[in-house]
């Protein structure tokens, strides 16, 4: 059988990457994303699919691919594939693996859906932030374990907790030997469910999954740990981006990988172009430069607003608030992440129990999740000082850099700040639910008074406050120019003119979304 690609999404969108990669029958999925446009459609945070049904209404919506073979069989309805047999896409499938890219969950969101026993090839620092990021979300995500469901009076409902444990799916991350600290945070369940664990498998820079040999090399993106993938098939090397960028602090990360993409001699380069239309990119340093001028400038309350997960921008107001002498104050899900970032030894993160620069910041709540009442205890033991609420806020604000976004405003009515300053330091709007939330954080900025900083709204960041996570306009032009593939397939992108320039150097290929291109 011939190699193929098959692009169940990610094609002409941003992001929810699906990629099928087969050879022999045998296939590999490139990163396995929710897409929020689509979603977005016909669902909100408050009207969801319905946990009841399993896979069945991301099936009805055409929203998952029907393939036979790659989900979980307890979120499989009765009758569940006789009903899709007549599908164009439906055909059953044999996958060896998952390689994912990094822990955003417009690549990794639908884990949630797959097999159990489907290893997941990743970084360490990416397993364990993904982990992080199921153990803190308030969501139905089972991205690294899963919940098991059992058919009964007609619906899937979840086992009973006290008989049936989570069960973890294999995780394999490159490298010679994994830390203690590793398996320890890989391991640990954080509810009353048993965690039926899965210990970290370390695997070989080169690893053998089926007739694949996969490489995951480092690059520069907004969060720690992604990676971009070279898998060497019987028709020759196919490489993947994933996310990457050529301007953060990172940037030689990213051109490594071109340089060893380039030497594979590649068939195939799928490449991101998220935001190929932008010349000249904000770099990381020029935010830090700039958030640090204001915040030297400001007498209240600071505000810092930047996307989760952005540690390189986290790290940036780290250093600010120890140059101005205020506490960088943090949520739990903030701290717990920076300890799953430690115990997969990413360097340069700080220990928030010991780092006198980091506060803890803790709302008043009715009921808390045993992860955040046991993280909150173990801060308020090591380092009560920094442990802070409302009223040390209100009492001084002038100490502190608060990281808060929309979902924390509730804190500010407690607070109830008399003006300070908010600086807007994550990505523009790029819908019309996001275009209604940025209006919503501008009426908090102007009921509190709040001088703001940084661009709410569509337009593309301007002001020097925030630096994208994705690779410009020439920063793919140096890419595609290194890496010299046969064929180039851009994904997680909207832009089809940019890329015509590249028909020169290599064939241009624009993916249909389920119809497979044969790699020759």
């Amino acid at each position: 059988m011939p190699v193929s690609l098959t692009f169940y999404d990610g094609t002409g969108c941003i992001g929810g990457n699906k990629i099928l990669l087969e050879d022999e029958g045998i296939g590999l999925f490139l990163d396995f994303g929710t897409n929020f446009g689509a979603e977005g459609l016909f669902f909100d945070e408050f009207l969801r699919p319905r946990a009841t049904f399993g896979l069945a209404d991301l099936l009805v919506l055409n929203i998952l691919p029907p393939l036979k073979g790659l989900y979980r069989s307890d979120l499989e309805y009765p009758g569940l594939w006789e009903k899709y047999s007549a599908h164009p896409w439906f055909r059953e499938v044999e996958i060896r693996g998952i390689l994912l890219s990094h822990a955003h969950f417009d690549h990794c969101g639908y884990l949630t859906y797959l097999r159990p026993d489907v290893p997941v090839l990743t970084s360490l620092t990416t397993a364990l932030a993904t982990k992080a990021l199921q153990d803190t979300s308030s969501s139905q995500v089972e991205l690294c374990y899963i919940t098991p469901r059992e058919l009964k009076d007609g619906l899937l409902r979840a086992t009973d907790y006290r008989s049936v444990p989570h069960q973890q799916r294999p995780f394999w991350v490159p490298g010679e030997s994994i830390p203690e600290e590793a398996h320890g945070f890989w391991e640990k369940a954080v509810t009353s469910r048993r965690l039926c664990s899965q210990p970290l498998k370390a695997c070989s820079s080169e690893a053998e999954l089926g007739p694949f040999r996969v490489r995951l090399f480092p690059v520069d993106h907004s969060i720690p740990g992604a990676g971009a993938f070279a898998v060497k098939t019987s028709a020759g090397w196919v490489v993947y981006t994933g996310d990457l960028r050529l301007h953060g602090k990172q940037a030689h990360l990213t051109r490594q990988f071109m340089q060893e993409a380039a030497r594979l001699k590649p068939k195939v380069l799928i490449c991101e172009g998220t935001h190929p239309e932008v010349e000249r990119p904000v770099h990381e340093q020029e935010v830090a430069a700039n958030c640090f001028e204001v915040v030297k400038k400001a007498e209240g309350l600071v505000i810092a607003d930047f996307g989760p997960r952005n540690v390189e921008r986290l790290l940036s107001f780290l250093e600010i608030a120890g140059e101005t002498e205020r506490l960088l104050t943090l949520t739990p899900k903030d701290i717990y992440l920076l300890e799953a970032l430690r115990a997969a030894g990413e360097p340069g993160i700080p220990d928030p129990m010991t780092d006198q620069r980091v506060a803890l910041y803790v709302r008043p709540k009715a009921l808390r999740k045993p992860w955040e009442e046991e993280l909150i205890a173990r801060f308020g033991e090591r380092a009560p000082e920094r442990l802070i609420d409302a009223a040390r806020v209100k009492f001084a604000p002038q100490d502190f850099i608060l990281c808060f976004s929309y979902y924390d405003f509730h804190a500010l009515l407690d607070i109830e700040p008399e003006g300070g300053t908010y600086i807007y330091s994550s990505s523009e709007a790029y819908d019309e639910e996001m275009l209604m939330d940025h209006e919503r954080v501008r009426n908090w900025i102007n009921f509190f008074g709040f001088r703001l900083y940084g661009t709410l709204g569509r337009d593309r960041e301007r002001s020097g406050f925030h630096a994208s996570g994705h690779i410009h306009g020439p920063g793919i032009e140096e890419l595609v120019e290194t890496v010299k593939p046969e064929v180039l397939i851009p994904v997680h992108t909207e832009n089809r003119e940019f890329f015509r320039r590249f028909e020169g150097i290599c064939r241009v290929v624009w993916p249909e979304r389920g119809r497979a291109l044969a790699v020759e």
